[in-house]
């Protein structure tokens, strides 16, 4: 499959993502038929973030710079950001704010930082 691929299927992931955080912080833990979906979105939206993200690696030969470390840890944030929602960690005004700022930095990362930003080799072993 072509990098063209992986790009749309990013971006419906990134879609899937974000309207699943929305969701839940609109409706809460209020109305339980709509949090399955949203719960559903959240869930398929990262699966195809992180399939597509290491497919798009794989495809272009680029190894594992600590560009797509970062762009790991965020995508592990951005998942845990409901769960901290749910339990009351974070206010949803806060989750909201997070969610975008992982959001704009993650997206900062992959479209600036492509091939030039690894490990030294003094570093990496």
């Amino acid at each position: 499959m072509s990098p063209e691929f992986y790009k749309i299927i990013h971006v419906i992931g990134l879609i899937c993502l974000f309207t699943g955080i929305g969701g839940f912080l609109t409706y809460g833990n209020d109305q339980q038929p709509r949090m399955k979906m949203v719960a559903i979105l959240h869930g398929a939206g990262l699966l195809l973030l992180l399939i597509s993200g290491f497919g798009m690696q794989a495809k272009l030969g680029i190894g594992f710079p600590i560009w797509i470390v970062i762009k790991v840890m965020l995508w592990v944030s951005l998942g845990s950001l409901l769960m901290l929602a749910k339990r009351g960690v974070l206010a949803p005004r806060n989750a909201i704010l997070v969610g975008l700022l992982i959001g704009f930095v993650s997206a900062y990362i992959g479209l600036t930082w492509k091939y030039g930003f690894s490990i030294p080799a003094a570093i990496a072993g």
